[in-house]
């Protein structure tokens, strides 16, 4: 994962590249909509694009820092209006999500089938960059920092090569969230909190950590079962903790995963 400390000091745009590049308005997005065109390479950051209807688009390459997807209102009597938004089968592939300011909210979004991540691997991503001794451009993080996808609907999404910001202090958000049927392939998920998170059916496939990734007692079955790893002599291994030890030490002692008792 990315210094966090190097990245709050050092992560920010050029500032002749904050002159020369135009965020969109709501207004100009929605006329975008009107015309049947996809959201890619444009700066949409810290839009309000709730209820919009954007099923389907494509948001590749976009930067959506602080972007957000929800909104709510109280009303006179008391009650309060929730506007929501539809991002079924949108293509997130190379956005710019990761921030250390305001969330990329999320909350409450219908995302059914949506694909968030990048095209570089973790592990190659951060040799890289570990090489060249500069501080990753806002482009090249391949991090999902301040995402916040709490009660979202995540089911049968797909997340490639990412790094939720775990431990940051900026962690991605799921709780509550609907993360069924989702393959997350080749991701960074240690500590993040997938104990109130519906994770049935979920594939995690080569993960590139878990460590400190926190479950329920009631999601160790599924997990064990749920977890694919390509290379033969490490699922090997893991295979034999688990026919060794069990699913839940297996857990623990392999991927360095923290079980937690979660809701009565």
């Amino acid at each position: 994962m990315v210094s966090m400390e190097k990245f709050n000091n050092d992560f920010k745009l050029p500032e002749q590249e904050i002159k020369k590049q135009h965020r969109l308005t709501r207004e100009e997005v929605a006329g975008r909509l009107e015309q049947g065109e996809n959201l890619e390479n444009l700066i949409l950051t810290d839009l309000d694009l709730a209820g919009l209807n954007l099923e389907g688009r494509k948001f590749c390459h976009s930067d959506l820092r602080g972007i957000n997807f929800y909104r709510a209102e109280e009303n006179d009597n008391g009650t309060v209006t929730e506007t929501r938004t539809n991002l079924k089968g949108c293509d997130f592939t190379e956005a710019i999500i990761a921030d250390l300011g305001p969330e990329a909210f999320f909350y409450k979004v219908e995302a059914e089938g949506a694909k968030f991540g990048y095209q570089e691997n973790l592990i190659s991503r951060r040799k890289r960059q570990a090489e060249s001794g500069k501080v990753p451009r806002k482009e090249d993080t391949g991090g999902l920092f301040g995402f916040n996808g709490m009660e979202g609907n995540f089911k049968k999404t797909r997340w490639i090569n990412a790094d939720f910001g775990g431990g940051s202090g900026y962690d991605a958000l799921f709780i509550g969230a609907d993360l069924s049927e989702a393959t997350m392939e080749g991701c960074d998920l240690s500590g993040i909190d997938f104990s109130e998170v519906n994770i049935d059916n979920i594939e995690i496939v080569n993960p590139t950590s878990l460590a400190g990734m926190k479950i329920n007692k009631d999601q160790i079955e599924l997990l064990a079962q749920t977890i694919r790893l390509s290379d033969s002599e490490k699922r090997a291994k893991f295979l034999k903790e688990i026919e060794q030890k069990g699913p839940r030490k297996a857990l623990e002692d392999y991927f360095k995963i923290i079980i937690i008792k979660g809701k009565e």
